[in-house]
């Protein structure tokens, strides 16, 4: 009797690791740069439909299925290629120099809260600040709290200056 008990205790580890309506494939997926990278794709795809929730299909053409992948935000970790990355926002690329690769916003954008701005918004300072790396950020000169007000406030004015 233990050693059922024992015998469907490991089963259902297996088993609960790795589901059975889980694709597990190795696809090879090009990036723009041209590089092929190796990417282990969860769920293959023709439209966002057929993605889990959270994923997006990406690399989908009429002849060959895409992948399931997350669309990531400015300054999110684990991109592989750029679309990931323009998906949320349109002035980013996935910058894969960089370990894990993150998205980043394009030379002359700036990266604040989530988004990246084309100039650095009025309630921060004019010039952003950029790393060793090339990361552009805007430097607040108020406190979060009253730069949200801020941007909740003036919305539809300052649409135009971020993506």
């Amino acid at each position: 009797m233990f050693l059922l008990v024992l015998y469907c205790f490991v089963i259902g580890n297996v088993i609960a690791t790795q589901p059975w309506y889980h694709t597990r494939e190795v696809r090879n997926v090009s990036t723009n740069s041209g590089n092929n990278v190796t990417l282990k794709c969860e769920k293959e795809c023709s439209t966002t439909m057929d993605c889990p929730t959270g994923l997006s299909c990406f690399q989908a053409t009429n002849d060959s299925e895409g992948c399931c992948l997350r669309a990531l935000k400015p300054n999110e970790t684990g991109c592989v290629m750029d679309d990931q990355c323009k998906r949320a926002c349109e002035s980013t690329h996935c910058d894969q120099s960089q370990s894990p690769p993150r998205c980043l916003c394009d030379i002359g954008s700036h990266f604040l809260f989530n988004k990246c701005w084309k100039k650095c918004p009025d309630f921060a300072h004019s010039e952003p600040s950029v790393d060793s790396t090339g990361f552009s950020q805007c430097v607040l000169k108020v406190d979060s709290k009253t730069a949200l007000n801020y941007m909740r406030r003036f919305r539809r004015q300052m649409r135009s200056n971020f993506c």
